[in-house]
């Protein structure tokens, strides 16, 4: 969505023709914040008993350098979301379900997955939405880059959205506030804004380019 468009056919031609990576990053940590999240108590065990197989897994000799590192990075997000306490207090989340389907769009599917919903009430309607936890390396602080941060995590947000309209049923009025995108080391919460429609538009958009270019690429 924000790349130049030498860059986009980059990023399409990679996912047409995707390399396996040695491991997927941050993939154990996500459990323990799903369950912390989900305990309305917020107790802390879950990240505490986290946060020891991580550092046992940082000084495994048996462990790969990139595991080890992916250990340490682990960490920095369990620290992190601690920090998010008090911003994440007043939602209640509940674990989402394991199965979703692939959030379709103008011809193309989207690999966007809720981590958690978002349940709430608004003056008697029960409302639901979807949360999806973001995990970045990029420790850049100018106003660029907070604001792509931004950008990103409100595109983000509307894909919990439509996500949640599309793929994740319930009897609950789905809320745009209780749409998020959280990006976890960075401490900041992105919720789907109500007048959202541009994002829709421009998101159908580039699937829609996507679609076009898509059999055209070559390895």
């Amino acid at each position: 969505m924000l790349s130049s468009d030498t860059a986009r056919i980059g990023i399409i031609r990679r996912a047409k023709y995707p390399q396996i990576p040695p491991i997927i990053r941050y993939r154990d940590v996500r459990g323990p914040i799903c369950t912390f999240l989900s305990d309305m108590n917020r107790n802390l065990n879950p990240l505490v008993a986290a946060e020891e197989m991580f550092r046992q897994r940082m000084t495994d000799p048996a462990e790969s350098a990139l595991r080890q590192d992916d250990a340490r990075q682990s960490i920095e997000v369990l620290n992190a979301l601690q920090r998010m306490r008090n911003q994440l207090a007043p939602f209640e989340f509940v674990l989402a379900p394991t199965e979703q389907a692939r959030l379709e769009l103008a011809g193309v599917e989207i690999s966007v997955r809720a981590d958690l919903l978002v349940l709430a009430s608004n003056r008697g309607v029960n409302q639901t939405g979807a949360a999806v936890l973001r995990m970045t390396q990029s420790d850049a602080d100018s106003e660029p880059a907070r604001t792509r941060r931004r950008d990103i995590g409100l595109y983000v947000a509307t894909l919990a959205r439509l996500h949640a309209d599309q793929n994740l049923p319930s009897d609950r009025q789905i809320s745009n506030r209780l749409c998020m995108s959280i990006d976890v080391q960075h401490g900041e919460l992105f919720q789907a804004p109500e007048a959202n429609t541009r994002r829709m538009n421009d998101l159908e958009n580039a699937c829609r380019f996507i679609a076009a270019l898509w059999p055209t690429l070559q390895p």
